[in-house]
């Protein structure tokens, strides 16, 4: 029996692969964003969602926001997640909840994109 998995080899960094063209900065952001849904273009009230895709080495750009709650879906890759203090592995599959006003960033320590779904809601102020 033989048997690999692809996120335990080694990077491909040939000339001619996209970790070699794009070579930055340790702790560079690179990553892309789409936004589903949003208030501002859509009938929703207050949810928003997007599509985030965290490339080899990359990170988001770590933030807080005192207004919303969020919740995470991992779709595919591996990843570290940091939330205020607490700092957690993140696999496809995985789900997860950031408070509001809670500082968070995902790192990709896979080497495949990380790929995730996420929603915010705006909290209720009484």
């Amino acid at each position: 029996m033989y048997k690999v998995n692809i996120e335990n080899l080694p990077p491909d960094e040939c000339d001619r692969s996209l970790r070699y063209l794009a070579k930055k900065k340790e702790g560079e952001i690179l990553r892309d964003t789409y936004f589903l849904i949003d208030p501002e273009n859509s009938p929703s009230q207050g949810l928003k969602m997007g599509y985030t895709v965290i490339y080899p080495e990359g990170r988001t750009t770590g933030h807080s926001h005192d207004d919303l709650e969020e919740v995470y879906f991992v779709i595919n890759g591996r990843g570290k997640m940091i939330i205020g203090e607490e700092e957690f592995p993140i696999n496809q599959g995985d789900a997860f909840y950031v408070p509001p006003g809670k500082y968070h960033v995902t790192y990709n320590v896979g080497i495949l994109p990380l790929t995730i779904l996420w929603v915010t809601g705006k909290v209720k102020k009484e």
